[in-house]
């Protein structure tokens, strides 16, 4: 039984993860004050976590932090000096000291400061003053006080007790050293007439962590029997509340109880810290003893508590003192502003520093615009200049006047950002270099891009700007989009990108299924060819997953809302985990699999069950052996995995330098995953038996497709990505064996990288990049054409392999890796995978409505013999609701800005018949259902009402938004004519993409480009039909069937040669309908 059983959710203290190195509970306060190694104190309450109060302690890492009732003492690691703040932030004092500090211990009126020079300072606790100043006969890296004598430890080993009145040792030097460990004290604590100790013992001469705590009296240091530890304690805590009660911790998190009055006693009192992933850098237990803390490596902090139930208890213990947050700056004085207010009663404010306007000039970047010296006067001024009194006066020539004070600071660009915007001239920006590194700056081609808004929307943006290349980039402007390059590098995975295309064929029955909407995703990269795509169904498909009961596995990240400091290299790795689940998940065809991989260990042998596809190409599917040390005893388990998570070689102590290892090493040990931990054997009976626990996977089963988890959660794993001496850690091709019966195997597999994420952090922002090799690009190298490209949202462009090799700066952390077996490339097979869509999907009802009216049908479907072919002609357009409403930003200037664009969704979508017997005859007439929260219905544009969309509730024929889409992607891919009005921004938004060649859109027929405004369907259907439409509301059908019209009436015109004659009078009767009032209306005739 564990007195600490209950684990609490971990506190993560920083984005960029710092070791913690000091922890304290506040006493009287709802508060834990977190050191950290960084420098920074900061305080965070309840058992949430909550940020408050944060301060420089140093530069160094924090050594220990002392919270009282009224202070907070803190001192860094190798720092001159240890200061006393209050808890609100402000520095109460600081002394310095001409040495560097080991440690410190504090009481009610005292300070004990010992140096590097074997000094013990003792100092005012309320004023910082030194009090006196004694040599010792060794360094102190431990102090504590317990009642009136001050204890240290000391690096040569020996625990001293000092009279903290004089300064030196109590009862001169009789029973108060005693010689406690041969290799140093590394922790000390005491309680009652307790002294526990920690320390380093010797082994062939050689530190080695001791592993008995000590115990000594403290009335005459007489040794005590010692704890034993098996897991090498590293640090040692005092329980409150429980006298002569420790609690004893290991640097792997293991945690036990001891009473050291029951002499001989064994405690069972244990526990583990759960989910570590580094090591134990720091512990604190609360006041009361309901908590313990352990800070780690990694910058995060586990909790571990023994409140019983469902009750919250503070931090301290009991209701305490509010918390205190920063102090606010004061507030600015109020002015009752008059006319005959004097201005010198505002003040100005006070500079240390020169200000920007006196650098020298030095300092001016050539590469910005500043303003330019003034201009020279004119010739025509001087000319008739005179002078009095050393002043100069001259007439301003009337060429001159309206001018002055006038001076072009820059040419005005010519390739702008929106298409309305371009010159025309056919000039071009300048570019600036995208691959310059200039110190730490983060070059142009990773920076943040956002999309901007002109008064003409979205489509206006000029993405070709960003983009000149053949391979689509994904925008940015919806939910999630942080997904972005991971759809880029499954989409540049053939053999990922032939399963998905093969999986929208199939009749899928999950409504929200991320392989069907990938398969989308892929076949509309592959058709865009360079033009901007968006995954708005893939994110949203996310978004329905993320609320469900799989909550805690994703995050979502909405754009424009994010937070600043966001981990999104942790964000994608745990997605990238998620993602393949679901993919195996979705793909699994529980009656039989087809294998895709020949040659593969599950073919012909019928006993075995085949795994879905996705699993055959990234599957890692290894055997757990643990063995027990004692009896040898093995057992072993399968183990299947689909993502490796890196593991790096870890530091023994926290001062030790990083081990080398190179990348293939590091990889393989991941994979493997040798490991040693402690657990009661079944075999023999021990308790505390030490395992061994390994992974065995052949060479020929590792896996086609490797997918990598970066996992650089501390600085040190980030140091093996460093570039050095113009060395990368990453290579281009790698060599991996496998291990069978604990020994290598002899054959090789060769993994070329073929994609990285990578994490850009700056000052403003944190994005993801993908760096991908293109394997449609492959084969151009003769020609000096790199296949590597680097997809930053919607900026696409080609780089050289290096840019996915090197780590020049912390500004690019990996995230996630990509690596393809090349040895096994040929082996794989499709053909038992289905490559189109069941065309029969036209002919069925796939209405999900219960209540659906008969009289409400107004479509006639397909039969077989209508089936469309390649040029069938159809007349397609659709509806949409509003599920976020646009957010807009009014400058003083009187202009808008769009901050965020308002998000649709289709929610009805119909398409006709363009010839044959039945022409105009509807074969779909869908409403979309929908699972997400309608802001606004549109009904005035839309015609959809409340209920519409609803399974319980609509009258119409209701249909799963991807039914809808599998019929128009069945109609693409056979070639039909979409004809329609307006069909670029419709398509968009069905997040489709349809080849120009197969769009006829009559807002480009019926337009002249000289005139720009382009004419409403409903204005072409009074004038050439005379017919009022869209009168009360927007009715798809009837939409779509007037654009049919329209292109009927246009191939009438052209064949009789009067179009442009046509055109001309339209736009000129458009004139006099915009100043003239609207003809009056009988029925749906005009008069």
């Amino acid at each position: 039984m564990s007195t600490y059983k209950h684990s609490l959710a971990p506190i993560v203290i920083h984005a960029f993860p710092h070791p913690i190195s000091a922890l304290s509970f506040d006493p009287v306060s709802d508060a834990l004050w977190v050191g950290s190694g960084n420098g920074y104190v900061s305080a965070h309450h309840s058992i949430q976590g909550l940020r408050g109060v944060c301060f420089k302690a140093g530069d160094l890492p924090v050594l220990k932090v002392v919270a009282d009732e009224n202070s907070v003492k803190a001192a860094s690691a190798g720092g001159d000096g240890v200061g006393s703040w209050v808890k609100g932030g402000m520095n109460k004092w600081f002394y310095n000291s001409d040495n560097s500090i080991m440690n410190f211990a504090t009481s009610s009126t005292m300070t004990a400061l010992s140096t590097s020079g074997s000094e013990l300072l003792l100092i005012n606790a309320m004023t910082g003053n030194l009090l006196r100043q004694t040599t010792i006969p060794s360094i102190a890296t431990h102090l504590e006080f317990s009642h009136n004598i001050l204890l240290s430890g000391s690096a040569d080993g020996y625990l001293r007790a000092y009279d903290p009145r004089t300064g030196n040792l109590r009862n001169g030097g009789s029973e108060s050293v005693v010689k406690a460990h041969y290799g140093g004290i590394q922790g000390l604590q005491t309680t009652g007439n307790f002294v526990f100790t920690i320390g380093m013992s010797l082994r062939q001469a050689h530190p080695f962590p001791d592993p008995l705590v000590k115990v000594y009296d403290l009335r005459n240091m007489r040794a005590l029997p010692p704890i034993s530890f098996a897991a090498s304690p590293a640090f040692i805590n005092v329980v409150p509340n429980r006298s002569a009660t420790i609690a004893v911790t290991s640097n792997s998190g293991s945690i036990s109880i001891v009473d050291a009055s029951n002499f001989g006693g064994i405690s069972n009192d244990f526990s583990q810290i759960e989910n570590l992933t580094s090591f134990v850098t720091a512990v604190a237990i609360s006041p009361t003893g309901a908590y313990l803390a352990c800070g780690d490596a990694d910058g995060m902090i586990h909790l571990k508590s023994q409140v019983e139930g469902d009750e919250v208890v503070p931090l301290n213990g009991f209701e305490g003192r509010p918390v205190e947050w920063a102090n606010p700056p004061e507030p600015l004085p109020e002015l009752e502003w008059s006319d005959s207010t004097p201005l010198n009663t505002i003040g100005l404010p006070r500079y240390k520093t020169q200000l920007l306007s006196a650098w020298t000039p030095q300092f001016n970047s050539s590469k910005t615009v500043s303003f330019p010296p003034p201009q020279k006067i004119p010739v025509q001024v001087l000319n008739t200049m005179k002078m009095n009194d050393n002043v100069a006066y001259a007439p301003l020539p009337k060429e001159l006047r309206g001018r002055r004070n006038m001076v072009a600071l820059e040419k005005k660009k010519l390739g702008g950002r929106f298409r309305s915007g371009k010159s025309g001239t056919g000039d071009h920006e300048l570019e600036s270099p995208l691959l310059e590194y200039v110190g730490n700056d983060v070059p142009t081609i990773y920076r943040h891009v956002e999309i901007e808004y002109s008064k003409f929307g979205v489509e206006d943006f000029d993405f070709e700007f960003f983009n000149k290349t053949e391979f689509s980039g994904l925008e940015t402007h919806i939910l999630n989009s942080y997904t972005n390059p991971i759809l880029q590098v499954l989409h540049y995975n053939l053999p990922i990108r032939r399963l998905a295309k093969s999986h929208i064929t199939t009749d899928c029955l999950r409504e929200h299924c991320l392989l069907c909407e990938l398969g989308f995703v892929v076949r509309m990269l592959e058709d865009a060819r360079g033009t901007n795509c968006q995954s708005s169904n893939f994110c949203k498909a996310v978004g329905v997953l993320a609320h469900s009961k799989l909550s805690n596995a994703i995050d979502l990240v909405d754009y424009g809302r994010e937070p600043t400091e966001l981990d999104y290299a942790h964000m994608i790795q745990s997605f990238q985990r998620f993602l393949f689940d679901r993919l195996v998940l979705e793909g699994n065809d529980l009656t039989a699999n087809p294998i895709i991989l020949k040659g593969s260990s599950y073919e012909g042998n019928e006993q075995t069950t085949v795994p879905a596809p996705i699993t055959q190409l990234v599957g890692i599917d290894t055997k757990n052996v643990v063995t027990c040390f004692h009896c040898k005893a093995a057992r072993s388990k399968d183990n299947l995995t689909h993502v490796v998570d890196l593991i790096y070689p870890r530091t023994i102590l926290p001062n030790d330098t990083v081990p080398y290892s190179d990348f293939p090493t590091i990889l393989r040990n991941s994979i493997l995953r040798n490991m040693t931990h402690k657990a009661a054997c079944t075999n023999c009976g021990k308790n505390f038996s030490n395992f061994s626990s390994r992974r065995e996977i052949s060479t020929k089963d590792l896996p086609l497709t490797l997918a990598v988890n970066a996992c650089v959660n501390s600085e040190d794993n980030f140091k093996y990505w460093l570039d050095h001496r113009n060395q990368t850690f990453l290579k281009p091709q790698i060599e991996l064996h496998g291990e069978v019966d604990d020994m290598e195997d002899p054959e090789g597999a060769i993994y070329q990288l073929r994609a990285v994420i990578v994490q850009v952090a700056t000052d403003e922002h944190a994005h993801l990049v993908a760096i991908v090799k293109v394997p449609e690009a492959e084969g151009n190298e003769d020609e000096g054409a790199s296949p590597w490209y680097i997809f930053n949202d919607f900026v696409v462009r080609n780089v050289p392999e290096q840019e996915a090799l090197s780590f020049p700066g912390r500004w690019k952390i990996p995230a996630i890796l990509h690596f393809e077996r090349v040895d096994r490339k040929n082996s794989l097979d499709f053909s038992q995978l289905p490559d189109a869509i069941d065309a029969a999907i036209l002919c069925r009802d796939t209405s999900i409505s219960l209540n659906r009216d008969p009289d409400l049908i107004k479509h006639e479907l397909l039969n077989s013999a209508e089936l469309p072919t390649l040029g069938t002609v159809v007349a397609v357009d659709a509806e949409f609701v509003s599920m976020q409403q646009e957010e807009t930003e009014y400058r003083s200037d009187g202009t808008k800005k769009v901050l965020r664009p308002a998000r649709l969704s289709l929610a009805r979508v119909s398409c006709l018949r363009g010839n044959g017997p039945k022409e105009g005859v509807p074969f779909i007439d869908d409403h979309i259902h929908t699972s997400e929260v309608i802001v606004d219905y549109l009904t005035e544009f839309s015609g959809i009402k409340f209920g519409d969309l609803d399974p319980m509730r609509s009258p119409h024929t209701l249909t799963p938004l991807k039914v809808v889409y599998k019929k128009l992607r069945l109609l693409v891919d056979r070639g039909c004519i979409f004809i329609g009005h307006g069909l670029s921004k419709d398509f968009r938004i069905i997040n489709i993409f349809v080849p120009p060649e197969q769009v006829i859109d009559t807002v480009d027929l019926y337009f002249i480009k000289a005139r720009q405004r382009r004419l409403s369907l409903r204005f072409l259907s009074w004038y050439l039909f005379r017919e009022v439409i869209q009168t009360e509301t927007h009715d798809s059908i009837e939409d779509a069937h007037f654009a049919l019209k329209l292109f009927k009436k246009y191939n009438e015109f052209e064949g009789e040669g009067i179009f442009d004659q046509k055109l001309e009078e339209i736009y000129k009767e458009g004139r006099q309908y915009v100043m003239n009032p609207r003809p009056r209306r009988v029925g749906k005739r005009l008069q």
